[in-house]
């Protein structure tokens, strides 16, 4: 867990909080959460935010989902700074590039372990957002969610769901690259979500996949007023190991939030918006 204030323009700042944390399954059978984030603020503002779901199935599931994380943070971070001003077309090259180094870091990890890739089975999901682009690639059934300034919510890129509950693509299989999504829009952001799919039942009104504003609405104002002296990455863990969502979800949860702000200074929180009644959204079907 982590929270970061990055400041981005004369009078603009990032202000990200994430947090992942152990499903009850998980928790009952002593087995560490399998989901991984980071994320980074480079000098020109531009963020970066990456997350991985491991496969529940995959005896190195977290190792995998850490790997990947890790090696795709740095291979974005290492792309923009050789090409600072990218295109729509040239988002998508860059992403592939990233999507195919992270593929090949988790190969190199199971050849070194004398294993097969697929023990490191996970999902990846990378999103940039700079100044004027919003770009995001996936492999798998994360969820990014963006708005612009004064504008209504929305699903970047759908998630990639099989004909069964749990069933996507993972990086470590064959065709994991073809399956590689990349969506590219020339808007400027104000505020991100990206998620692992522990959250899907909560956040999404399925199965169209829209945003539930009464689930996005209120993290986004706990974030944007937040300040590191109320550790509000652990209020998030908190809420997201909370029995009100547990109950909707045994799966292992990541959210990272991004917010633009004006200044950095707040007033402490009295109490978080996470922890008020009546957040969560209807229950909705989880079908294909």
């Amino acid at each position: 867990m982590q929270d970061a204030l990055k400041q981005i323009g004369d009078d603009a700042y990032w202000r990200v909080v994430g947090a992942s944390v152990q499903g009850s399954v998980h928790r009952e059978k002593e087995v560490p959460c399998q989901d991984a984030y980071n994320y980074r603020v480079l000098g020109d503002g531009t963020l970066l935010i990456v997350v991985a779901d491991g496969a529940g199935s995959a005896p190195q599931a977290a190792r995998g989902a850490h790997r990947a994380v890790e090696q795709a943070m740095d291979s974005l971070a290492l792309a923009l700074k050789a090409a600072p001003t990218v295109e729509q077309a040239g988002w998508e090259h860059l992403l592939a590039g990233v999507f195919l180094e992270a593929r090949q870091a988790l190969a190199e990890l199971a050849k070194v372990k004398h294993a097969n890739l697929s023990d490191y089975a996970t999902t990846l999901t990378c999103t940039i957002v700079s100044p004027e682009w919003l770009a995001t690639g996936q492999v798998g059934d994360g969820v990014v969610v963006a708005r612009e300034k004064d504008h209504n919510l929305f699903n970047l890129i759908r998630p990639q769901r099989g004909e069964y509950a749990n069933e996507t693509t993972f990086l470590s299989m064959e065709n994991a690259l073809e399956s590689l999504q990349v969506k590219v829009l020339n808007k400027p952001i104000r505020e991100v979500v990206v998620m692992s799919d522990g959250l899907l039942r909560l956040a999404m009104k399925l199965p169209n996949y829209q945003p539930h504003e009464p689930f996005f609405d209120p993290l986004l104002a706990f974030v944007a007023d937040s300040h590191p002296g109320d550790h509000p990455e652990a209020q998030l863990a908190r809420f997201l190991a909370s029995e009100r969502v547990c109950a909707r979800t045994e799966d292992d949860k990541t959210l990272v939030v991004a917010v633009q702000v004006s200044s950095p200074g707040k007033t402490a929180l009295e109490e978080s918006p996470l922890t008020s009644p009546g957040n969560a959204p209807p229950q909705t079907d989880c079908g294909p």
